[in-house]
């Protein structure tokens, strides 16, 4: 390997809103997103030869509609996914099965209105 890049998939959309971050799976086989002006998280799947398409445009939901999903992170063992609603001021969390599927566990509000980022561990 040289260290370059070589794109493998074009733009791949998903039907909802502006994509505001994305975290890969510890195993490589998923990607998740926050789409920023509609409360969802989509899922891709990524393929052995490193193309993306995506599985399901709302995956997990926050808060279906409204704005505000921006940074999310996943647990280091890729069993958990956390958003923040920066404009609710909550945090969302899903757990995350062997095939990319979530459930939510739960949200948990009091966040500052100045929240600005997200790490999970």
């Amino acid at each position: 390997m040289d260290g370059s890049l070589e794109p493998r998939s074009s733009s791949v959309g998903n039907g909802r809103s502006e994509i505001c971050w994305a975290v890969v799976t510890p195993d490589d086989r998923f990607a998740f997103t926050t789409n920023f002006a509609d409360g969802a998280v989509s899922r891709f799947a990524i393929a052995a030869d490193g193309t993306l398409s995506l599985e399901d445009a709302t995956a997990g939901i926050a808060v279906d509609g409204m704005p505000g999903l921006r940074d999310e992170g996943l647990s280091s063992d890729g069993r958990f996914l956390y958003a923040i609603d920066a404009d609710g001021g909550r945090i969302y969390g899903w757990s995350v099965d062997t095939e990319g599927t979530l459930e939510p566990v739960g949200s948990w509000g009091g966040l500052p209105a100045t929240v600005a980022g997200l790490a999970a561990s």
